[in-house]
This record gives structure tokens, C-alpha cells and sequence, in this order.
């Protein structure tokens, strides 16, 4: 005799690695759950049974209200969600959670919820690692581009006073002139290679996560704090809450922190202040990003978002414009449904916000 399509099932979940659950929401009773559950939460799950809200207790503390808001969500709107939150084990270690949830309607209304969920602490790890990664490199070549374009610039203006000092030495002029060339090409490679870094940016293609906001930018900002002696700025970095946790691609949204960080650099004074400070709204969080440099002209503040805009200046330090930094923050912040705006005054400063929605839609 075969087996039923019920019994199929609770063999292949009893085998798999993800976990599988059964919900009776009419009845606010748990069905079944599978023995990936115990392995990956360490957790027993036979109290479940007469008790499912002990499901609750295992969720971390900060993720708790996004989690019922989800499930509410879902209930009333009757749609699939997708959940992506922490559980603490026993002994108190931290797992990330992938969840599927799905609702089994019956005359319009919601009789049970199905999920499927796995431990995602591997992928979220190599994503953090990634991040620190990627976010150390962008902000080193910044810096590097703006350590090594000023020294070049500096010998290039050199050849020229030798020139002047000796007008009449033809071998001198000869030197000079490799020397100024090869300074030239230096230079121009450091801005075709930023400009590739812009334009390989400018795919915007997002891939959005639920993550801390407040993690995020401290990879950024960690690294330009260390590095606060060479670019001879005062960098601080404040924020409304200890976690903002926003549905954001993390790899589009460093670029945008460190595109306004550098930029920030480039026009503020040595030993100028570059303030930053996160503030978390009702549907959406707000970066400033404040400087006390040389502001931004009001004949080049209509053009500053655009692409390629002639509002690009050389910086304090003699720095190039690659024209592309702001037209980056402007299409990756909206892609993100966000808006960037600011307000700028000559020799006072500037200040740029940038306003993203969190990304839940309960």
C-alpha cells in the first residue's frame, strides 16, 4: 500500500535540515514541527505543542517587534513574508534566522501558517566580513587617491618653477618634462581608476537585507577614525538609538557613506570637523553628514546631483574631481526609496541628508 501524501511529507521534513512547521491559527495550536528545529535553536520543542508563544522567548530581544509586527502583517494582508531575525540559544550564542511564512486560506480567512526556515548565521557572517572588507578598501582608496594626487600635483608645479629658474638649460627642461609627464600619468591613472570604482558602483541592481544601520556605518566610520592623523580631519559619528535595523543592500550602502565622507574631506580645512549623526524617524532613518569646509557655491548647487556635473571643484589639496560622487549618492539613495538633500553655505560648511524608509511595510 503507498503512503499518503501526509506521511511523504513528515518524512522528507523529518529528514532535512530546514526547519518545517505546521500552525493551526484557528486554533492557536502548533501541529508540527521537525527535528531541525532542536539542532539548530538548541531548544526543546515539545512544550511548543501546548505553548507555540514559547517560540517568542527565543527570538532576540531587539528583533522581537519586528517579528510579531511581521506575522501580524501577514495575517491581515494574507501575503507571503520573508523574515530574516535572531534567535539566542542556551548557552547564549546568536544565530540568524531565515523564515518563510506562508498563510493556507480557508473562506478568505487565514486557518494555518506554513513555514520553512534555516540557519542563515554563514551567509550573514560572510556578508559582515565582505562589508569590512569592501568597506576598508573603498575608504583606503579614497584616501590614497587623496594622499598621492596633491604630492603629484606638488612635483608637476615644481618642474615648473626649475624651468623658470633655469631658462636656458635645455637638458633641465628635457628632465622636467619626463618628470611632469610621468606625475601626469600618475594622476590620470588614479582618476580613471576612481572613475571605474563610480561607474562599477552605479549598477543599481539592489539586493535589500534586514540590517543594523548603526553596525553599518561604524565599519565606515571605524576606519576613517584611524586613519584621522594622515587626513588631518576631526571625524565624529553620533546616533538617536544603540540599533536602527532598516532593509538596505549593505554593499550600495557604504558606498553612499564613504562618497559623502570623502567628499567632506576633500573641501574641509586640515583639522576641520566632519560630523555624523543618524537619527531614526518613524518609517525611515536620517544621516547628516556635516562639515566646516569651504561650502558649495550657489551658482554650483543645482548641478551638484548631476552626472558628470560641472559643479565638480578641485579640492583643498588640489584633488581632481572624477564628477561622478554625488550623482552616485543621489541614484543608489533612491534606489533604496530614500532622498538626499542639503544645505550649504561658502566658508561655513555643508550638510548632507540622506532620508531612507526602513523597509517593513507594517
Amino acid at each position: 500500500m503507498s503512503k499518503g501524501f501526509n506521511q511523504l511529507f513528515k518524512e522528507m521534513a523529518d529528514q532535512s535540515n530546514e526547519i518545517f512547521f505546521i500552525y493551526n491559527n484557528t486554533e492557536k495550536q502548533l501541529e508540527y514541527i521537525n527535528a531541525a528545529f532542536e539542532v539548530i535553536t538548541k531548544w526543546k520543542s515539545k512544550n511548543l505543542f501546548q505553548t507555540p508563544e514559547r517560540l517568542f522567548k527565543i527570538i532576540y530581544k531587539e528583533d522581537l517587534p519586528y517579528v510579531r509586527n511581521a506575522i501580524f502583517h501577514l495575517i491581515k494582508n494574507k501575503t507571503i513574508s520573508l523574515l530574516n531575525f535572531r534567535i539566542c540559544q542556551p548557552d547564549g550564542n546568536e544565530r540568524w534566522i531565515r523564515l518563510k511564512i506562508t498563510p493556507i486560506l480557508n473562506d478568505g480567512k487565514v486557518d494555518y501558517l506554513t513555514g520553512i526556515g534555516e540557519d542563515d548565521t554563514a551567509r550573514k557572517t560572510n556578508i559582515f566580513n565582505m562589508q569590512q572588507v569592501l568597506g576598508w578598501k573603498d575608504a583606503n582608496l579614497e584616501i590614497l587617491s587623496h594622499d598621492l594626487r596633491g604630492p603629484l600635483g606638488t612635483v608637476q608645479l615644481l618642474t615648473t618653477i626649475i624651468n623658470k629658474k633655469l631658462p636656458d638649460h635645455t637638458e633641465i627642461h628635457e628632465l622636467t618634462k619626463m618628470i611632469a609627464d610621468i606625475s601626469q600619468r600618475n594622476i590620470t591613472l588614479i582618476q580613471n581608476l576612481l572613475r571605474r570604482e563610480f561607474l562599477s558602483t552605479a549598477d543599481v541592481v539592489i539586493s535589500k537585507e534586514r540590517l543594523d544601520v548603526i553596525w553599518e556605518i561604524k565599519q565606515v566610520t571605524d576606519i576613517y577614525f584611524k586613519l584621522q592623523d594622515n587626513i588631518k580631519k576631526n571625524i565624529s559619528f553620533t546616533h538617536s538609538n544603540k540599533s536602527i535595523f532598516a532593509e538596505v543592500d549593505s554593499m550600495k550602502f557604504l558606498q553612499i557613506l564613504n562618497n559623502l565622507i570623502s567628499n567632506a574631506i576633500k573641501f574641509t580645512h586640515d583639522h576641520g570637523k566632519i560630523h555624523i549623526h543618524v537619527e531614526k524617524l518613524d518609517k525611515s532613518f536620517l544621516i547628516k553628514v556635516q562639515d566646516d569646509g569651504i561650502g558649495i557655491p550657489k551658482n554650483l548647487q543645482p548641478f551638484l546631483f548631476n552626472k558628470h556635473t560641472q559643479a565638480g571643484r578641485k579640492g583643498l589639496k588640489g584633488e581632481e574631481s572624477v564628477g561622478l560622487g554625488m550623482w552616485i549618492v543621489k541614484i543608489l539613495t533612491e534606489a533604496h526609496g530614500g532622498k538626499v538633500w542639503f544645505k550649504s553655505e561658502e566658508h561655513i560648511g555643508t550638510t548632507f541628508y540622506i532620508e531612507i524608509p526602513l523597509g517593513f511595510e507594517f
